[in-house]
């Protein structure tokens, strides 16, 4: 039954990384579901946005809706950081057939936004890029290497873009614009009516070692919803999707097997 093209998973990847960050999710962790990996406006194998253009995250849940087969009655949804911003949006279009949700670490910084009880590091974590003089703003640095070293290194550690081979720094390159569009999107873009309902049984798991921001989305996007499960992954950070995959793998998988337990 779970090898029905009825039933799939759609993948939706994060900013800098692409449909690879979730090729490697063994068939088994989504008990072999119909495996949907899409690419993001902008990412291989698709041409890459000309500076200038400007895009949002809506415009990036047209493109990934395109991947979901017609005769699809049933979805489960898996999205990382910004992905999960295009999947808000993605969401309501398919609000009925979504079987289940599961996020990591998901980047939507308008949920801090009369966040319950939102602590003081968490909110001078998000405060000091909207009050930063040009990382939002500047469109001639955004997605340059001095802007790239910034996110690059706050969503890794000091000194990760310096270390990045030259290959990998001009392959990020090549997607700077796309990225700062997607950056801007996550503070700017709202989701859509109902974009913020999460109508299936839903995961949105953090890694211990996140940024103070990110472990304050998460958990600003469960609460209040009985139907979701927030799960704090011990060790992990941010990029644990592509650094620890196993670890995370193993969180879908168990998820999944809760849905399928519960009838789902």
């Amino acid at each position: 039954m779970k090898g029905d093209t009825d039933e799939v998973v759609l993948f939706i990847h994060s900013t800098g990384t692409g449909p690879v960050l979730w090729a490697g999710v063994p068939d088994g962790a989504i008990g072999g579901r119909q495996k949907l990996l899409p690419a993001n406006v902008g990412y291989p194998p698709g041409d890459l946005v000309e500076r200038g253009r400007r895009l949002t995250s809506a415009d990036d849940a047209a493109e990934v809706a395109k991947a979901i087969p017609s005769g699809a009655s049933r979805i489960h949804v898996v999205a990382h950081s910004y992905g999960a911003l295009v999947a808000l949006n993605v969401i309501p279009t398919i609000a009925d057939r979504v079987a289940s949700v599961f996020f990591y670490e998901p980047v939507v910084f308008a949920a801090l936004l009369g966040a319950p009880e939102l602590d003081a590091e968490a909110a001078a974590d998000a405060r000091a890029f909207v009050e930063h003089s040009w990382f939002l703003h500047d469109e001639e640095r955004g997605g340059r290497a001095e802007w790239q070293e910034m996110f690059i290194d706050y969503w890794n550690r000091p000194g990760s873009w310096a270390k990045m081979s030259e290959g990998l720094r001009q392959q990020s390159l090549a997607l700077g614009w796309k990225m700062f569009q997607e950056v801007r999107a996550c503070f700017f873009d709202r989701p859509p009516a109902g974009g913020g309902l999460l109508p299936a049984p839903t995961t949105i798991a953090f890694g211990e070692r996140t940024t103070p921001a990110s472990r304050a989305m998460s958990k600003a996007l469960a609460h209040g919803r009985p139907n979701v499960s927030l799960v704090e992954m011990s060790g992990l950070s941010h990029m644990a999707p592509l650094t620890r995959a196993v670890q995370v793998h193993e969180e879908l998988a168990r998820h999944m097997s809760r849905v399928t337990e519960a009838g789902g």
